[in-house]
């Protein structure tokens, strides 16, 4: 009667296994870095944090309506106080400074000046670092006011560079996108090109 082992040894050895798992990490190593780079890591940070800032700005948006509906007037205060005050609580928080395109976040002004009609605007200034007078470089606030028009008319240019980094003033802006856009403003006594979305109400 043979033995059913016939010298065969059944599963692997533990220096087998171990080489196995070093080999199977220097390959998911090698395909990390040529997924890497091919794929645009930084501009796809970018959009998700300008989908979040879009997210924030239709929440604002539709808070005001609510405002407008139930009480038949515009906030009085004119800020976003307004919207979670515990008399009102449309919101039950107002939404957080996305620290990587501002130190501000959402403002709400009354009767902006800069529109015909002057019509009451939500402003988000990406103000961390700009472009400067001189189009010199392109800077991080250049590319995420690029990428918001973007998100709006998609035939709209992703990259930036020299003229392309001025968007043009909020009434062109709003002729040419609409309600929701991002432009430049020239601020300061240096005249300091930056770039400020909007929302229209």
């Amino acid at each position: 009667m043979s033995h059913p082992y016939n010298g065969r040894r059944k599963g692997i050895s533990l220096v087998e296994m171990t080489i196995a798992v070093i080999l199977f990490a220097v390959l998911s190593t090698i395909a990390l870095l040529y997924y890497k780079s091919l794929f645009n890591v930084d501009l796809t940070a970018k959009k998700a944090r300008v989908a979040a800032l879009m997210d924030q700005g239709y929440q604002l948006s539709g808070a005001y309506d609510i405002y407008v509906a139930q009480y038949g007037r515009a906030p009085t205060l004119q800020n976003l106080n307004d919207f979670n005050a515990t008399n009102v609580a449309i919101l039950t928080e107002l939404p957080r400074v996305i620290k990587e395109l501002s130190s501000i976040g959402w403002e709400l002004n009354a009767t902006y000046p800069n529109l015909s009609g002057t019509p009451t605007v939500f402003t988000f200034a990406l103000d961390l670092n700009g472009s400067n007078e001189d189009w010199n470089a392109s800077r991080d606030d250049d590319k995420y006011c690029a990428i918001y028009n973007h998100e709006i008319n998609t035939s709209l240019d992703l990259n930036v560079s020299g003229a392309n980094m001025n968007f043009g003033t909020a009434q062109e802006q709003r002729d040419r996108l609409g309600k929701t856009f991002c432009y430049s403003t020239l601020e300061g006594a240096t005249l300091t090109y930056k770039h400020r979305i909007m929302i229209v109400k």
